[in-house]
């Protein structure tokens, strides 16, 4: 029997939820938006949907999965509906505008004994997970660094419009939380540990943006940030992120280096990573870096389940899955809140 799917924001990122719940055997029974371009796409596509602006009339339906794809500002109050109304949850990163209210949408999910997937999409990337893989099976040894960039150029085009995404009331967050919070639970996918405390700083360097009638319009979100965090175990990880670098398409990379070698992932190079590990390669000091490009195993490939947001649903029948939790998306809000205390204080912030 399908699984009844309604969706909160069928456009933008909202396709791609779409494409891996279908994956599965479902039925979109609803959609909403406040978009009328979107809504009208969504009666085309789904012309069995109810499409409405109107969150009663979604939940009539009676949804087993609600996916929230709308501005950040309104993850919370959908998601705790959802709950209420007896669904499962897909949730877009961030996971809210506050540490507070991930607290809050955890808290309800326990309560309503439902399951609760965040969309850290690159959680999904084969070489992310293979990365995972070696760390955990101490082929790295002890981590010692870590470093992650997460750049982009698209807020720095003039051709690209003010958006939601430039306005800290409806996003929370700019580069920090759109990219940054990707890197942080990337950290936490691959090595396995916690971050305990971060000092950062943040700067908007695109001060105005026009808009669709031409108007320019203030950009009050970061579009540059960096932060230092001290993981569980000793380690230091550096992180920079921003939107505004030319030539920077969708950028994310981490290198991790322990004392058995050093691995980096790159997000658009998903079947190789750059990789010298092991114990003889190790020992000795190197004075010309080569660090070579290593395929991903292809019978390590091919048994990833890698189907994102699908994920749920198999866990909803009981499957064996992996997938990000609300729990991760509170762990990864916590780290945003951190770094904010530390530049509204300039110290480092503890987490635990």
């Amino acid at each position: 029997m399908a699984t009844r799917i309604a969706i909160f924001g069928p456009g933008g990122i909202g396709g791609y939820h779409l494409e891996h719940l279908h994956r599965r055997d479902v039925e979109i029974v609803a959609a909403c938006d406040v978009n009328d371009g979107h809504l009208d796409a969504a009666r085309h596509r789904y012309p069995h949907a109810v499409v409405t602006k109107d969150w009663d009339t979604v939940f009539g339906t009676h949804p087993e999965i609600v996916v929230v794809c709308t501005p950040n500002k309104w993850h919370r109050d959908i998601v705790l509906r959802a709950f209420q109304a007896g669904a499962h949850v897909v949730c877009e990163k961030p996971m809210a505008m506050n540490l507070a209210e991930a607290r809050e949408m955890e808290a309800a999910r326990q309560a309503a004994g439902k399951l609760g997937y965040i969309n850290f999409s690159y959680r999904n990337n084969i070489a992310f997970r293979f990365a995972r893989e070696l760390v955990r099976n101490g082929e790295l040894g002890k981590v010692r660094r870590v470093n992650t960039v997460y750049l982009q150029s698209f807020l720095g085009a003039p051709s690209n419009l003010f958006s939601w995404r430039n306005d800290v009331e409806i996003a929370g967050f700019g580069a920090l939380g759109d990219l940054g919070v990707h890197m942080i639970d990337g950290v936490r996918f691959i090595t396995g540990l916690e971050f305990e405390r971060v000092v950062g700083t943040k700067q908007t360097l695109m001060p105005t943006k026009k808009d669709s009638e031409g108007n320019d319009r203030a950009v009050t979100t970061d579009t540059n940030a960096a932060w230092l965090g001290q993981l569980s175990g000793g380690p230091i990880a550096t992180m920079e992120t921003t939107q505004v670098a030319p030539g920077y398409g969708n950028f994310f990379r981490i290198e991790i280096s322990g004392d058995l070698g050093t691995i980096a992932v790159v997000s658009d190079k998903d079947r190789e990573l750059h990789m010298t590990v092991g114990e003889s390669l190790s020992r000795y000091e190197t004075w010309s870096t080569d660090i070579a490009v290593h395929a991903v195993p292809t019978g390590f490939a091919s048994k990833q389940k890698a189907d994102g947001p699908a994920l749920l649903i198999d866990a909803i029948h009981g499957g064996e899955t992996d997938y990000p939790t609300f729990a991760d998306g509170v762990a990864a809000q916590a780290v945003l809140e951190g770094i904010g205390e530390s530049i509204r204080t300039g110290a480092w912030a503890d987490l635990v």
